[in-house]
């Protein structure tokens, strides 16, 4: 039996539409009918970044939903039928770390789904059973594929590294985009001001539709001033990177205000971007300003779970501007990394 999947041969290649065999579900895995599949810069670094995809070819595509249709024979917490979504990293589950509750710092990690494993962007995907979290009745699978990610992502990011509070005033920089714009929902829920900053008015405003309270467009000048003009020269409680180069986390430092939290959510690899995002911190001002750097490594299943019900309970609504057919992820690919999306984009098959 085969299947359609776009496939990746080789470091930083374009993706193919190919036939390839229907996975083997092993003992401990389930095999999903794939409805839909998020697509962000996380896949387009990572297939592009050397070492992170182990082997060629390799099906890349990490925010998955769809339905179980066979489950190996040790599986019992998981049913055919049953829509899922996915966790993205592949972890021990047995260091004292996947133990805790912080799986995302396991001692012993396996890599990444569709990048050490072949992933969503094919009709049919095996993922281990441990992996899979149940979409709850009312939510769509597009937005289940959203939310294990680009939605889950910002609920850990803002709760337990950013820590907002009611009156918060919280700078986003990349607000317009797949993760930034779900961060500004979250920051709101959470009780902060948001300060939304990006590059142009389209992302701006996509940005004030999800509840900024301020939007600042980097081309306007220096982006500290913008943030210390709009909080009254307090500087920032918060500031959540989602960009991650030299220059936006330089900017991040400087607008936070006394104790302010930094928090780095992307990166631009070096190898992709061709940029050194190395920077500076002085110790003697990040001292004497009670300053707090954290990173935020993308979330645990229980978190999946929450964000999930807060997307059941509309309180958080996954933005996503465009939809791909399978054949289309490439395209998808290109218009990402040249900067020319909104929100979240995801890849659909129909029923």
């Amino acid at each position: 039996m085969t299947m359609k999947a776009m496939v990746l041969h080789g470091l930083g290649q374009p993706l193919v539409l190919e036939k390839v065999p229907v996975p083997k579900v092993g003992p401990n895995d389930v095999l999903v009918r794939v409805r839909a599949c998020g697509i962000g810069l996380t896949v387009v670094n990572m297939i592009a970044t050397p070492g992170r995809v182990t082997a060629y070819p390799r099906i890349p595509g990490h925010e998955i939903a769809g339905e179980v249709v066979k489950v190996g024979k040790e599986v019992s917490t998981v049913r055919v039928g049953q829509r899922v979504t996915n966790h993205f990293y592949l972890t021990c589950g047995q260091c004292r770390n996947c133990r805790s509750g912080r799986e995302t710092l396991c001692l012993h990690p396996g890599g990444n789904v569709g990048a050490a494993c072949d992933g969503g962007y094919a009709e049919y995907v095996k993922l281990p059973a441990r992996n899979v979290v149940a979409i709850p009745d009312g939510v769509s699978e597009i937005d289940a594929a959203v939310a294990s990610d680009a939605v889950a992502t910002p609920y850990h990011a803002c709760r337990k590294e950013a820590r907002i509070g009611p009156g918060d005033d919280v700078l986003i920089i990349g607000a317009g985009g797949g993760i930034g714009i779900h961060m500004v929902q979250m920051a709101r829920l959470c009780g902060g001001r948001v300060l939304a900053a990006d590059i142009g008015e389209d992302k701006l405003a996509l940005a004030r539709q999800a509840g900024a309270d301020v939007s600042l467009d980097v081309r306007n000048g220096d982006l500290v001033a913008q943030v210390m003009t709009a909080t009254e020269g307090r500087g920032a409680d918060a500031a959540i990177d989602v960009v991650g180069s030299r220059d936006t986390l330089t900017s991040a430092m400087r607008a936070l205000g006394m104790g302010g939290r930094l928090v780095i959510i992307g990166t631009k690899p070096q190898a992709v971007y061709d940029a050194d995002p190395s920077f500076t911190v002085n110790p003697v001002e990040f001292l004497h300003r009670g300053l707090e750097l954290h990173s935020s490594r993308y979330v645990t299943l229980s978190e999946i779970e929450q964000t999930l019900e807060l997307v059941r309970q509309g309180r958080i609504k996954p933005v996503v501007t465009r939809l791909f057919e399978l054949h289309e992820v490439q395209l998808a690919h290109d218009l990402i990394k040249n900067n020319r999306t909104m929100g979240r984009v995801a890849m659909a098959i129909p029923a």
